[in-house]
């Protein structure tokens, strides 16, 4: 199909002409202003928005013949402007200067500011509108059509991205117009953008941790790594590609097993791949690095890559090592200061045993009444060293985790009357009762450890009776629950002494805590008595409670979980 130049235009282009020809034209102007002479472009007129697109008719063609076929090419091109119209993707006509001369009905409808006075630019978003100026002017010099991504106004207001596939209409010698076909791409530029942001995101992150990539191809055993993934593995910082072998023999000869059981595992069973593993750093050193990644499938479903990420935790491996040096150090002085106290108090207990044998020796024999309490002070003196010396030796032994619990059957009722009788002895000299309830169905035996049992009623009774000047304490032993040949036992005392107040409870279970230091200096004692107690039922699986009002008395209870010993009525 030769043009007015007598050029040879391409089918493809033949088409783009038929397209920009006047479609349903109402008549054909040869006197238009552009007007028509010998063998240069006319401009047709008409009243279609078409109405002025350049198309070259040669002079010779405007006789009646040329007439009849620009008639006939009228009635030719209306189906083809109702396939435009009909279209749904957003077409619209432009010509040589930029002014819209044609939009379908998707462009009206999309663009509410595409028109003939304000042209395309009136659409497109400010920001845009240079790079479309300098997009057209550079396929103006090429003749070749181009794609432009922009933003364009819709009907609603909002700015939305398209992509614009603008090809040019030769006529006259160049480019008579432009064809322009757009297709809204805002979610894919919003994706884009969004994948981009994230991909920043995880580049930041990979640099900030300093980490490496890395990529081990299981079939063909090479390994890829990245700048950084090189550098960690103690190799020049460039990426390079590695056989099996090669790799292996950069891992410290230990920790070779855990690499390839790292791998077994996450092939076979299918989860992440984990190794902390030692590295030579290139400087003679040795340098940690954590190895986690991914196994990867191939189009079949086969493992075929592990691709991960390689991390310097040399920092964090050197203070888990500086933290367990600490801590077997502590443990160390810990046991020493144990086997010190172990030793000590019975260094201690030895000869104050003797003195105590003595001084209870003496108080027996017949001697002067202030002498006699003389030998009373000294008894008692002692009697309070032993005292402290047992609760050290005690909170030594469970410390280090040493307390040994002698497990057997035993008579509940035996148990309290020995342990009330030794608490009244003390209280005797106070003029201060001791009195024991007890519940009903209490169980006759019981299994556990009595000296322990023991120790903590007694430690609670001789504080009931050291607290409370006038007035009584009471040891209450009751049935709180059986079930599957287990009783749980409450085991109460009170007394009707100082009391204390909520904000100085919390003081009571510390280790040489107590209400305040004035009980120090009015009440002696060594504040680890509470302390004792709590490690000890702890130890015997139950639990230990206080209430107290101060002026008022305090009642600290002890709920312990006791089997029934066998052929104990039930």
């Amino acid at each position: 199909m030769p043009d007015s130049a007598g050029a040879a235009i391409e089918p493809r282009t033949a088409r783009m002409v038929a397209v920009a020809a006047p479609i349903g034209a109402d008549r054909w102007d040869p006197d238009g202003a552009a007007g028509v002479r010998e063998g240069r472009p006319m401009t047709v007129r008409s009243h279609h928005p078409l109405n002025g697109v350049p198309f070259p008719v040669p002079l010779g063609d405007l006789d009646e013949g040329g007439r009849e076929e620009g008639a006939a090419r009228e009635a030719g091109d209306a189906p083809a402007r109702l396939l435009l119209e009909a279209m749904p993707h957003k077409v619209w006509l432009l010509g040589p200067d930029g002014a819209v001369t044609f939009a379908n009905r998707s462009a009206r409808t999309a663009y509410s500011d595409l028109s003939e006075t304000r042209g395309e630019a009136g659409c497109l978003h400010p920001e845009d509108r240079a790079r479309a100026v300098e997009a057209r002017r550079g396929a103006l010099a090429s003749g070749a059509a181009y794609v432009f991504t922009g933003r364009y106004r819709s009907e609603d207001g909002n700015w939305r991205w398209h992509q614009t596939d603008t090809v040019p209409i030769p006529g006259g010698g160049g480019v008579a117009g432009w064809l322009v076909t757009a297709v809204d791409v805002d979610d894919v530029v919003a994706d884009n953008k969004a994948l981009e942001a994230t991909t920043n995101l995880l580049l930041l992150a990979k640099k900030s941790a300093g980490a490496g990539l890395w990529d081990w191809n299981m079939r063909s055993g090479a390994l890829s790594l990245s700048e950084q993934g090189a550098h960690l593995h103690g190799l020049e910082a460039r990426a390079c590609t590695l056989t099996s072998a090669a790799w292996t023999a950069l891992i410290e000869p230990e920790d070779r097993k855990v690499l390839w059981d790292a791998v077994t595992q996450a092939v076979s069973t299918r989860t992440p791949f984990s190794a902390d593993l030692r590295v030579r750093d290139g400087a003679g050193g040795v340098r940690w690095i954590q190895s986690i990644g991914r196994v990867l499938d191939d189009a079949t479903g086969t493992s075929a890559r592990i691709v991960g990420l390689a991390l310097d935790i040399t920092a964090r491996k050197q203070s888990e090592q500086a933290l367990a040096r600490a801590r077997d150090d502590a443990e160390r002085a810990s046991r020493a200061k144990s086997e010190f106290l172990d030793t000590m108090s019975h260094e201690i207990r030895t000869p104050l045993n003797a003195v105590l044998g003595f001084t209870d020796h003496l108080l027996k024999r017949p001697l002067d009444g202030e002498t006699l309490r003389q030998i009373g002070v000294v008894h008692d003196a002692g009697s309070a060293l032993l005292r402290v010396v047992d609760d050290v030796l005690d909170i030594a032994q469970i410390e280090a985790g040493r307390v040994a619990f002698d497990v057997e059957p035993f008579g509940l009722q035996d148990l309290v009357d020995g342990t009330v009788a030794i608490a009244r002895g003390v209280a005797s000299r106070k003029r201060l009762p001791i009195a024991v309830l007890r519940g009903p169905d209490l169980p006759a035996r019981v299994v556990g450890d009595p000296g322990r049992i023991r120790q903590v009623l007694l430690n609670l009774l001789d504080n009931a009776v050291k607290f409370t000047a006038a007035g009584s304490a009471t040891l209450a032993v009751t049935l709180d629950g059986l079930e599957a040949g287990q009783a749980r036992l409450r085991f109460t005392v009170s007394d009707t002494g100082i009391g204390i107040s909520r904000a100085q409870l919390e003081q009571l279970f510390v280790r040489f805590g107590q209400a305040d230091g004035s009980i120090r200096r009015r009440f002696g004692g060594s504040g680890l008595g509470l302390t004792i107690c709590r490690h000890l039922i702890d130890l015997m699986g139950g639990t230990i409670g206080i209430d107290s009002e101060p002026g008022r008395g305090t009642r600290v209870w002890v709920s312990l979980p006791l089997p029934v010993a066998e052929g104990t009525p039930a």
